[in-house]
């Protein structure tokens, strides 16, 4: 899981939070980015927005505002991504902070670790047929 803070004072931010990038590995070995963890370390709360919805936001390609049966809530304020639940998290992800996120994602998705490269080398040497 890659992280990602954000601290309260830096250029125009209003809060301190973390993203952490949350992933799996697919069949075919590559990454799919499963869900986004936003934590405010202050209020010591979390929410885990599930990447299919928030990558469009991150984008800015979306202006509705997206609630779920858990309270879960996005919409667009301007250029920036607010982001809040029914247990009193609420974050402001501002326009520079929402390309950082975006970019680190898509990074996350093109590396791949250097233990799982080794396991898959071990692993395709053991079970490669000798060649004749």
């Amino acid at each position: 899981m890659n992280v990602i803070r954000f601290k309260r004072g830096v250029k125009h931010w209003e809060c301190t939070y973390e993203v952490k990038i949350d992933y799996e590995y697919t069949a075919d070995l590559g990454k799919k980015i499963s869900d986004i963890i936003f934590y405010q370390p202050q209020t010591n709360l979390r929410v885990r927005v599930p990447w299919k919805i928030l990558k469009n936001y991150l984008n800015g390609d979306l202006s509705t505002t997206y609630v779920d049966e858990s309270g879960l809530k996005l919409e667009m304020d301007g250029k920036d991504l607010r982001i809040s639940d029914s247990r009193l998290f609420h974050i402001k992800v501002h326009e520079d902070q929402r390309k950082c996120i975006h970019i680190a994602a898509i990074k996350v998705k093109e590396d791949i670790s250097s233990s799982v490269e080794r396991i898959l080398r071990e692993s395709a040497s053991i079970s490669s047929p000798p060649i004749k």
